[in-house]
């Protein structure tokens, strides 16, 4: 290191050429050095890894679209230790743009690990490091056949939905539930958090978190084993929860399992409503009421799986063209001749930081902008970054230029509450901003006595998830005072539209009426949307649809 150099100086110049380009062995050595015992750079350097799952799937997206081919920034001068927290919130999120996901491979001791990011990334295609040889290391039989909400932290093996598991792989499940089908028919539903691994084609082995378990005819004497304890099936659906320490408690829901401790070489036959629990001290001992068949779960919950859209040339996704949902435990599909539309009559955006509250696509006319009427199906093309409030309102609310912060949605046809998600709401996420979605309150329009409003505050589809898909080119539209005769807001209008550089993803929630408290086989007619005003971010709340009642 130079004597005119800091290590603060030489930390912010690794970051910078870290943006810019791979760094080099002896460059990297030098960042694990400054890293190293050193809480707030690791906190900084975290911070800039943020983005590094999107920008991995993103890396092909910026070569080939002129219009996201961002300019490298080469800072001109050095900036000091006083403006490095606000030199990685703005500066450096235009430089990870450009060039972090090339060296986010390399992270340093694994600095990264456990972000939730890069490969903590959701059921989906892994991009890890190391691959998998087959005939070195053989697939087991049992796969990923579902998922809900679930986050795994790095493996060496694919976890998407239809993939092998490979044998004695730790499999380490961050959030959210992951469901396993073995060869002989046995199910399991791991809930995290959750350490797991396929011991052989007919045993589980679980080192923390919650496991039910279904075993069918034909798939007697399935086993699950655990720090304490080894649990055989005999024909019957039991929980396993085990904690940090290697305790693990065992429920039978129905039918009848063996529970023995190696340890111990004590042995219990469960029945229905038995349960026992296996101490760090190996001694089977009657469980607590409280675990009696409460831990088990039979099936994931019903959920916005996935969705397919119209792609461009370059297969960024411009329209909704299909959606599958789970509901009453069924996987349904949905298609564009099955939405129930809505219409927008208000819009406002009192509260949303900001002047940006519309999209259109890239190729749009240069006066085109968003009028109230009915949505469609573009994910590039809707109003957008609607206001709104911290708290839920009881106060009426009001529609009109002057009225509540928001956004007012009329379906076609009512939405009748049925099983699982009635409604879905596509949100398009830059990948600069959270990989969570944004937060946001939904006011029923309805009849239903006892109605409720709600906040929604996850996504099926997220930025953890490869199944949220890179939007399309578009433009940003900044309002200006004026409104249409219909009371639209008009945008101001620049000499030359501007295609908008960062690129965003398509994530995507179901929405239950029960939620709301609407009775089953009672409708909706329609929805007040707010941005629930939890960080800087809003809504972008491109598409909205309505579902069918289920047959």
């Amino acid at each position: 290191m130079s004597k005119d150099i800091t290590p603060d100086e030489e930390f912010e110049k690794l970051l910078s050429r870290l943006a810019q380009c791979p760094l080099e062995k002896s460059e990297l050595q030098a960042l694990e050095r400054l890293l190293i015992d050193h809480p707030e750079r690791q906190s900084l350097y975290l911070e800039c890894m943020r983005l590094d799952s999107s920008l991995l799937e993103l890396g092909q997206v910026f070569e080939d679209v002129p219009e996201l081919a961002l300019p490298r920034v080469r800072p001109r001068v050095a900036f000091s230790s006083r403006t490095l927290a606000w030199g990685v919130s703005a500066a450096m999120g235009l430089l990870l743009v450009v060039g972090l996901a090339v060296s986010a491979r390399r992270d340093p001791q694994g600095l990264a690990e456990g972000n939730r990011l890069g490969k903590a990334a959701s059921i989906g295609p892994e991009r890890g490091p190391a691959s998998v040889d087959a005939e070195k290391e053989p697939l087991s039989s049992a796969r990923f056949a579902g998922a809900y909400h679930a986050v795994f932290r790095e493996s060496r093996s694919p976890t998407s939905i239809g993939t092998h598991l490979l044998f004695s792989e730790d499999y380490i499940l961050l959030n959210g539930m992951t469901r396993l089908v073995f060869a002989s028919g046995a199910e399991a539903i791991v809930a995290a958090p959750a350490v797991f691994q396929v011991a052989s084609d007919d045993e589980l082995v679980v080192n923390l978190g919650s496991c039910s378990v279904y075993a069918p005819e034909g798939a007697e004497g399935f086993k699950v084993s655990t720090p304490t304890s080894e649990v055989i099936d005999r024909g019957t659906r039991f929980s396993v929860v085990v904690t940090e320490d290697g305790a693990s408690n065992v429920a039978v829901v129905d039918g009848e399992a063996e529970v023995s401790s190696p340890g111990s070489n004590q042995k219990r036959t469960l029945f229905e409503d038995n349960s026992v629990r296996v101490g760090v001290d190996q001694q089977i001992v009657d469980g607590a009421e409280a675990t009696k068949g409460n831990a088990y779960v039979s099936s994931i919950p019903d959920h916005l799986v996935s969705y397919e859209a119209l792609p461009d040339d370059l297969g960024r996704a411009v329209k909704l063209l299909s959606l599958d949902v789970q509901r009453g435990g069924r996987r349904l599909t949905y298609r564009e001749g099955d939405f129930i539309l809505a219409n927008v009559n208000h819009f406002s955006a009192k509260g949303s930081s900001g002047s940006v509250h519309g999209i259109v696509p890239a190729d749009a006319p240069a006066d085109e902008f968003n009028r109230f009427g009915p949505m469609n199906l573009s994910f590039v093309s809707g109003f957008i970054n609607p206001g709104g409030e911290k708290r839920l309102r009881d106060d009426a609310i009001v529609l009109g230029a002057e009225g509540t912060p928001g956004m007012n949605l009329v379906f076609e046809r009512p939405v009748i509450n049925g099983p699982g998600p009635d409604i879905v709401l596509f949100d398009a996420q830059s990948i600069a901003h959270s990989l969570d979605g944004d937060v946001f309150h939904l006011y029923p329009e309805t009849d239903a006595p006892g109605a409720r409003a709600i906040t929604v505050e996850s996504y099926d589809i997220d930025g953890h998830s490869a199944d949220a898909q890179v939007l399309s080119g578009c433009r940003l539209l900044h309002s200006s005072p004026d409104h249409a005769e219909d009371g639209s807001p008009i945008p101001l209008f620049g000499p030359t539209p501007i295609v908008h550089r960062i690129p965003s993803r398509v994530f995507g929630v179901g929405i239950d009426l029960d939620d709301m408290d609407i009775p089953r086989g009672e409708a909706i007619t329609g929805l007040f949307l707010q941005d629930a005003v939890d960080d800087h971010d809003r809504l972008d709340p491109v598409v909205i649809v309505g579902l069918p009642p289920v047959d």
